[in-house]
């Protein structure tokens, strides 16, 4: 019998939508009022470890669709992660030093990651646009 080999984007594809699967079901349930609030030291210390356990495989399958682009898509994904984190670091900065004068209440690190995927993502659209 011959086995048909799947297509690497179609298989990095279900690899994406299966991670952010699970990464979506932990951060529900690490986010939850009834067990982000638990006296239990074991439980707090399980909800970090679904929330990150979930996260990772997320991060490694983006870095795996990275690698497998070419070299040109590689170095806009560069520039564009290169902006992203110098902006969020620089709003960063400057949200805790407001927090500290009391200007604003401290953010959560949440907010700042989902600052710095869409910036990432901004970032993406105005280097490839550059480049034509």
């Amino acid at each position: 019998m011959t086995e048909q080999k799947l297509d690497p984007n179609i298989r990095l594809l279900s690899q994406v939508a299966v991670t952010s699967l699970l990464w979506a079901g932990t951060f529900v349930a690490s986010k939850s009022e009834t067990l982000g609030h638990s006296e239990s030291l074991a439980m707090r210390i399980a909800l970090v470890v679904i929330g990150i356990g979930g996260f990772l495989p997320v991060m490694a399958v983006y870095a795996k669709s990275i690698r497998m682009q070419d070299e040109f898509n590689q170095r806009i994904h560069y520039i564009a992660l290169s902006v992203a984190f110098a902006i969020t670091g620089t709003v960063s900065y400057a949200c805790d030093l407001l927090s500290q004068a009391g200007f604003i209440p401290a953010l959560p690190s949440t907010g700042l990651w989902a600052l710095m995927v869409v910036i990432w993502f901004v970032a993406m659209i105005v280097t490839q646009r550059s480049y034509r």
